[in-house]
């Protein structure tokens, strides 16, 4: 006959859920852009003469499978992974780009029409997951890039649309970035012009 101790289950140690755990938030946020369609033909790119054309390039396969999420004043434009990059048309004026992986990064630049504007989301190591960060490219280098064996070229699936960014998110990464603005950072973004027609 079998005693009560040997009919016990196991007690599963704190450290080994905790790892459990964390192994499953790494392997979600490395599950592959959900929301994009990866396109055979990479488009030309070209300006337009009643908005603004909006190229974001993830140049580096670094945290390949690491997807960031990228949003135009709340809303979500496309995501990115290693070596992929996406485009879209942004209305004139001034508008904040944000990217948000572990962190929230931002750019605020005044769109043209009739202007290409190129922007590297950087990659980086994080506590957690992959940092990222936005620094704008010339026409030049973006082409460079861009034709790149193994860079992807990909679409926003609009049937399968993402969440877009929630106010307090919003309001939060956007007055952080005034703030640092206010003390003399991000003077490439401040003087960015974009490239295309004069």
């Amino acid at each position: 006959m079998m005693s009560d101790h040997s009919k016990k289950k196991p007690a599963v140690h704190p450290l080994l859920l905790a790892l459990v755990f964390i192994t499953s938030v790494s392997l979600a946020a490395c599950g592959g852009p959900k929301h994009m369609i990866t396109m055979d033909t990479k488009p030309l790119i070209a300006p337009k003469a009643n908005t603004s054309v909006l190229v974001i390039a993830r140049t580096t396969s670094m945290a390949f499978g690491v997807t960031i999420e990228n949003y135009v004043d709340k809303k979500l434009i496309g995501q990115t992974k290693g070596k992929s990059y996406f485009i879209t048309d942004v209305a004139p004026g001034q508008h904040y780009v944000m990217g948000h992986a572990e962190n929230w990064s931002t750019a605020k630049i005044n769109f043209e029409a009739g202007r290409i504007y190129f922007l590297n989301q950087d990659i980086r190591m994080g506590v957690w997951m992959a940092r990222t960060g936005f620094t704008p490219l010339s026409a030049n280098d973006a082409a460079q890039q861009l034709n790149e064996s193994g860079m992807e070229y990909r679409v926003y699936n609009t049937k399968h649309p993402g969440e877009d960014m929630s106010d307090k998110d919003f309001t939060e990464a956007r007055d952080d970035y005034d703030k640092e603005v206010r003390e003399g950072e991000h003077k490439d973004f401040v003087d960015y012009k974009g490239s295309g027609n004069p």
